[in-house]
């Protein structure tokens, strides 16, 4: 079986509808979150859920099981209408992974002294707040992993593109400042995976972050916030389709942490 996807040269009648299609991407990647949202708050309210009883939410088979549906929800919408152009489907991957980052920034909690301060989205499902963090790791490994196939599609592409100056349009591409902004981002996604919390971390980072379990969490708080922060200007600075995704992860940030200072 061949791999479907191509290099083709479209009209500018054709980028305007591909443009189109990729908006409508994003679009459709978070009208499905407040779907979900609505779906598991009216599943909770129906059966009754309480504190006490996380019922479908906990449990790690669980969770591996629902981020894995919506991995593949999110690779499928990558997909779709992407016919067999290359470059249509790296974008894809990239916009629709961008489009998640407002969502991980509601699932999580806002104070590093609070772990199980709650987060606007735990507020919206009634998901108590330790229940779903493992969720808001989850989800962020799986948005790493679409942002990581969009740069590799993409570096695979430079690499198989030839230039007339540089002999692969690669070597031309790694001194734009929109690809080392991206390469950065990239960078900081796989630092956020690798950078994990107290409880599990080993070698290195054990080293590094010592002291009292909260003086670790505070240090795995701000550190983790700050790589959040450099994959948010990087991103922004990388392309204007990823701006509007960014601004809505600054204005879901300010409202997670004013929804857990008040409810802390």
């Amino acid at each position: 079986m061949s791999w479907p996807y191509h290099f083709i040269s479209l009209s500018e009648s054709d980028k305007l509808h591909r443009r189109e299609l990729l908006d409508l991407r994003g679009y459709y990647a978070q009208l499905s979150i407040i779907i979900v949202i609505v779906a598991v708050r009216v599943f909770r309210f129906a059966t009754r859920s309480t504190i006490k009883r996380d019922g479908p939410v906990s449990g790690k088979g669980r969770r591996y099981l629902v981020c894995g549906l919506w991995l593949l929800w999110l690779l499928g919408l990558s997909i779709w209408n992407s016919g067999d152009d290359y470059l249509h489907l790296t974008k894809a991957l990239g916009r629709v992974g961008l489009s998640q980052l407002p969502l991980q920034v509601l699932m999580s909690p806002a104070y590093s002294s609070q772990p199980a301060a709650s987060s606007v989205l735990s507020v919206l499902t009634g998901i108590p707040q330790r229940a779903l963090t493992p969720y808001h790791r989850l989800f962020g490994r799986a948005v790493v992993s679409l942002l990581l196939t969009h740069a590799a599609l993409y570096t695979l592409f430079f690499v198989q593109t030839s230039h007339p100056e540089f002999g692969i349009l690669l070597f031309k591409r790694v001194q734009d400042l929109d690809v080392q902004c991206g390469l950065f981002a990239i960078f900081s996604a796989v630092s956020l995976v690798l950078f994990v919390r107290p409880a599990s971390q080993k070698g290195l980072q054990s080293w590094l972050m010592q002291g009292t379990i909260q003086e670790r969490r505070k240090m795995f708080y701000f550190g983790h916030v700050s790589l959040v922060v450099l994959l948010c200007v990087a991103a922004y600075s990388h392309v204007k389709q990823a701006q509007k995704y960014i601004l809505q992860t600054l204005a879901a940030s300010v409202l997670n942490w004013v929804c857990s200072w008040l409810l802390c």
